[in-house]
């Protein structure tokens, strides 16, 4: 895996979206058919995959031999995600906590067999991301893990809590520019109180609440919101904006108008 400061040069306006959280065999069939579609429509040159789009519960620290997600089979889980890679067509994947469940079972499990066994899937699946097209994968890491466009900053997330995507914010916008995260499943945009202002974003989740059994007793569970997050940037300007799911439908707008009064004749 690439794990190097990911960042990009940008020499003409180009259009991006960052999808997070679709969580393997957990991905809501809603949310992605209206991702794909709305992708179809925008037609983003930059596609941010915003990290835990594999779920691996099996392999969450604290999980016991008497919880039933020990014995689950990660093959469906894999499949899943493997298959959302490959249909996103991610150019950056920034891996969430989720995936680093992988990295920290390589260093820490006292057996061999599940050292290798994380190994060889963490293999697998970043191998399934190149073919699909992924040129940087991030590792889940507050300071490696981050993917800069133009003055845009892209991370998973590595705050919890209300205050999460203004903390964050706060953190890694640049003067005037803005921060895009998942991990939190939340919908959220803030103007940031620092000079030169900004905005960050939390991009929402892509994945069945009432599926996440592990989830239901926290009562930050009730403020997830399914969507993802567009924009454009030409290098100093940018502009972001929340796509997600009103009522029974998915909103958005794809077309982008630009007017200059000083070009005004």
């Amino acid at each position: 895996m690439g794990e190097r400061q990911g960042g990009e040069v940008v020499s003409e306006p180009i259009r991006f979206v960052f999808a997070s959280d679709s969580h393997g065999d957990m991905a809501d069939p809603e949310a992605l058919a209206a991702l794909w579609e709305f992708c179809k429509d925008y037609k983003p040159s930059v596609r941010i995959a915003g990290g835990d789009h594999y779920d691996f519960r099996a392999l969450r620290r604290g999980v016991g031999s008497n919880d039933a997600e020990s014995g689950e089979s990660l093959k469906g889980d894999i499949m899943a995600g493997n298959a959302f890679i490959r249909r996103f067509s991610p150019t950056v994947w920034l891996w969430g906590n989720h995936e680093h469940r992988l990295d920290s079972l390589i260093s820490t499990a006292s057996s061999a067999m599940v050292r290798d066994y994380c190994h060889d899937v963490k293999s697998e699946i970043c191998a399934n991301a190149r073919a699909s097209g992924c040129k940087v994968i991030l590792p889940y890491h507050a300071d490696k893990g981050v993917h800069r466009l133009g003055p845009v900053a892209f991370v998973h997330g590595y705050a919890h809590g209300e205050n999460a995507t203004v903390k964050q914010g706060l953190h890694y916008a640049v003067h005037g520019g803005g921060l895009i995260h998942g991990h939190t499943h939340t919908l959220a945009s803030i103007a940031l109180t620092q000079h030169g202002s900004g905005n960050a974003f939390s991009a929402g989740c892509l994945c069945q609440k009432e599926a996440m059994g592990y989830a239901s007793g926290r009562l930050a569970t009730a403020r997830w919101g399914t969507g993802w997050v567009a924009g454009w940037t030409d290098g100093d300007n940018w502009k972001a904006w929340l796509v997600h799911k009103v009522g029974q439908n998915y909103v958005w707008t794809t077309g982008l108008r630009m007017f200059n009064p000083k070009k005004r004749k």
